[in-house]
């Protein structure tokens, strides 16, 4: 099928991209439909059909993207188009006309290109990766937001990640799917917040359907979501403010459950820092299990473990721990194990010395155990420190 002998029944789509910051539509993900006896049907069949050459694949979505830009003035003047490109397209044609379509697209329509976003889709990559990175950067210089999508799935390596330095990274649908009933799951999104605030990009959720998703959307630090929830590609664009109202309903609801927690977790520090200020001091390192021992009788039953350490890391008590409803065991094998390489444990320490009071950590997920944790410290004096781990 060549795509001449279709420019009349194939068009682009949009799908709105909706911001938490402004509560607005910022932006359309560029999506291909065929209209076939007055339906529209997705062109994902037609470019993952093998029998399709990569030429004609080629051009048609060249006549898409073409399309799509000639849309850019219909939008507001601070709205963005996000256009797809396979990475293994943008090396095949730099290295073969040292040009880039999209760009001369843009110079040929007197668009800006800081009004498209090109995504580098999700697609294993022969080619050389480093040139592929400095053909990227061309866009980037262009004046072009470069985004990764499907972050998390086969092809989105993170060393292609770590080269490219995306402004956007967007999350794959499956991992936010699966995070609402996987605590496995939900460790990794968390970790892609951390990684898109180390690079300084911006997190997008797609595939956000449900009210559930939104929320899960929002826990994960997503900026920007889209998803069936806004609304499904369509061939003309919705009013910049279509979803606000839903939006900060829904922002206003996750800021009071959020602070709600954190007033809990502020009173739960205070109730620590009581029991602990009746001059709990250990000044010999042979006497920590004793102490412990002193302090589990007081203890709730969500706390799972204690264990004391000098300011190094050092462990100079065993360990004391429990599974839920079960008696405490006590592992001196722990003795002496070093926790300084711990993510907060050095930081924590230092703002235990500066306060001279306890501090509750953010929550994590247990190394012994699927549980989702939060660690409360103190200073015993003379150098030695308590830990109490905490399910949430």
């Amino acid at each position: 099928m060549r795509p001449i002998v279709m420019e009349a029944v194939v068009a682009p789509y949009f799908q709105p991209i909706v911001s938490l910051q402004t509560t607005q539509v910022i932006g359309f993900e560029v999506l291909g439909r065929m209209l076939k006896d007055g339906r529209e049907e997705s062109l994902g069949p037609f470019f993952q059909n093998p029998d399709v050459s990569d030429d004609t694949r080629l051009e048609l979505d060249r006549l898409l993207r073409e399309r799509a830009i000639r849309s850019i003035p219909q939008l507001d003047a601070d709205q963005r188009l996000f256009i797809n490109l396979k990475p293994s397209w943008i090396y095949s044609e730099y290295k073969a006309s040292g040009k880039l379509t999209t760009l001369e697209m843009l110079r040929r329509h007197e668009v800006d290109p800081q009004r498209v976003v090109i995504e580098v889709t999700e697609e294993a990559f022969s080619g050389d990766l480093c040139e592929l990175v400095d053909i990227v950067k061309l866009y980037k210089e262009a004046g072009c937001a470069i985004a990764v999508d499907d972050v998390g799935s086969g092809f989105s390596s993170f060393e292609r990640i770590a080269l490219i330095q995306p402004d956007i990274l967007k999350i794959d649908l499956n991992l936010l799917k699966k995070s609402a009933h996987h605590a496995g799951f939900q460790a990794l999104l968390r970790s892609f917040s951390i990684l898109s605030s180390q690079m300084g990009a911006s997190l997008l959720a797609e595939g956000v359907e449900t009210r559930e998703d939104l929320y899960n959307a929002m826990q994960m630090g997503a900026r920007y979501l889209q998803g069936y929830l806004f609304s499904k590609a369509k061939p003309e664009f919705p009013s910049k403010n279509t979803y606000s109202a839903m939006l900060r309903e829904a922002l206003s609801r996750f800021s009071s459950e959020k602070f709600g927690k954190f007033q809990q977790l502020m009173a739960l520090e205070e109730q620590f820092d009581h029991l602990f200020s009746r001059d709990l001091t250990l000044e010999d390192p042979e006497r920590a299990d004793w102490l412990i021992e002193n302090v589990i009788k007081m203890v709730d039953d969500n706390c799972i473990r204690m264990y004391i350490c000098q300011e190094d890391g050092v462990q100079v008590s065993s360990n004391y721990s429990r599974a839920a409803g079960q008696p405490w065991r006590r592992e001196r094998n722990y003795r002496g194990s070093n926790w300084a390489w711990r993510p907060y444990f050095v930081s924590n320490i230092v703002i235990m010395k500066k306060r001279g009071k306890g501090i509750l950590s953010s929550e994590y997920t247990d190394l012994d155990s699927p549980c989702l944790i939060q660690t409360y410290s103190f200073p015993l004096g003379n150098g030695f420190y308590f830990f109490m781990d905490l399910m949430v």
